[in-house]
């Protein structure tokens, strides 16, 4: 009997040895936020990422997915993000400029001839440079996601030609450079939140927006305006962020993992985002309400022609960034 008692001990011992690490290292749980629906590309791929990171780190890190500004607006969110109180989100490039300027350059308008060519600008150099810029703003970037380009919609005015979009209210997002694309068109532009802009442009205080197809019909703004045209003024990068001084408490190996992760999940949604942006487009052309307005190259060389303005003032401030992105697209 004490021999078995003595081996049942013994097995014990050996079965706690076993499991105490795995014990002692709970998973760390982190959380993103996105302020777009749960059924976007964009938090759909969040998830997705938070599949990838538990399987990569063994379960030791664990992804929480915020969708539809669950954590605050983008305001709040980016200024937790700098503070340390949130461990990640993805907001556009474009919320940034009230934090940091890394990045300023890519809200010219026109300023890329297709997506493809957006893409391979920030997947090189030019991506990793604001990056690095992004972190005196205690912002760690971990990969471009994106909404695609951005396109303007009216309510009872057709768009072919910069003269047509004189005098329209325009609703657009807090960003100068945004601000500066439609003043250059004679436009009157109005900075909105999201939140508020349906009802806006329900009660004609303004009277056109412009965003990817994929927020035209998941925010209902199809519904209110009769035309859509494909202006692509601007390619909407999404950044997935992490807080520096989170990040800087990690290991160089869970920085690997979540940085891997994000990759994935960013290349993940730029597929989501372009299948789903054509779908709308050709569901949007048979639904009997919404007029698609396709530019000729000729009328889109008409609009950058008539942003120059915009670019005599801003590119100086660039040093030459946005004559590089041009030059290679040539």
């Amino acid at each position: 009997m004490k021999r078995l008692n003595l081996l049942l001990a013994l097995l014990t011992a050996l079965m706690i040895l076993s499991v105490s690490p795995a014990l002692a290292q709970k998973p760390i749980v982190l959380k993103i936020t996105n302020v777009v629906a749960p059924d976007t590309p964009l938090n759909i791929s969040l998830v997705r990422m938070s599949e990838i990171l538990e399987a990569k780190s063994g379960g030791t890190l664990k992804l929480e997915v915020f969708p539809s500004g669950q954590l605050g607006n983008l305001r709040e969110c980016l200024e937790n993000l700098q503070a340390g109180t949130l461990e990640m989100m993805s907001p556009s490039l474009a919320a940034l400029p009230s934090f940091t300027n890394a990045g300023e350059f890519l809200n010219m308008p026109y300023l890329f001839k297709d997506e493809e060519s957006a893409e391979k600008v920030l997947d090189g150099e030019i991506g990793d440079a604001i990056f690095k810029e992004l972190e005196k703003a205690n912002f760690v970037g971990l990969a471009w996601a994106k909404q695609g380009m951005r396109h303007l919609t009216t309510t009872n005015r057709e768009v072919h030609v910069p003269t047509d979009v004189k005098g329209l209210k325009i609703r657009t997002m807090d960003n100068p450079l945004h601000i500066a694309h439609f003043k250059a068109l004679g436009a009157s532009p109005i900075p909105m939140s999201m939140t508020e802009l349906l009802s806006s442009l329900q009660q004609g205080v303004v009277d056109g927006q412009e965003n990817p197809y994929v927020n035209i019909k998941l925010s209902g703004y199809y519904e209110v305006q009769k035309y859509i045209i494909e202006t692509a003024h601007l390619y909407d990068p999404v950044l997935i962020l992490a807080s520096k001084p989170i990040w800087d408490k990690l290991t160089p190996q869970q920085q690997q993992w979540i940085r891997e992760a994000a990759i994935e999940g960013a290349k993940y949604q730029r597929e989501l985002t372009n299948k789903a942006n054509a779908e709308i487009k050709e569901e949007l052309k048979k639904n009997g309400r919404n007029v698609i307005i396709e530019l000729t190259p000729e009328q889109w060389a008409q609009f950058r022609t008539a942003v120059e303005p915009v670019y005599k003032e801003y590119s100086p401030k660039y040093n030459g960034l946005v004559e590089k992105i041009e030059a290679l697209q040539r």
